[in-house]
């Protein structure tokens, strides 16, 4: 049997900002306006998968770096 890993498939908004603390729920929101954090819908409810957690979080390590 194949176990899956304890990790989550995605966040919600207020999940999201307590594993990557930035300024504030209206800054992600204004970043997902930028088009620079991908999000995905359900409903009525935004989640943010794991995958674009990392690619955003690859794009502000690109940019720190510059």
């Amino acid at each position: 049997m194949v176990e899956m890993a304890k990790q989550k498939l995605a966040y919600s908004i207020p999940e999201f900002q307590e594993q990557i603390p930035l300024k504030s729920k209206s800054f992600i929101y204004e970043e997902i306006a930028k088009g620079r954090l991908k999000t995905i819908k359900a409903g009525r409810r935004r989640f943010i998968t794991h995958e674009a957690a990392r690619a955003y979080i690859r794009l502000l390590e690109s940019e720190a770096a510059e």
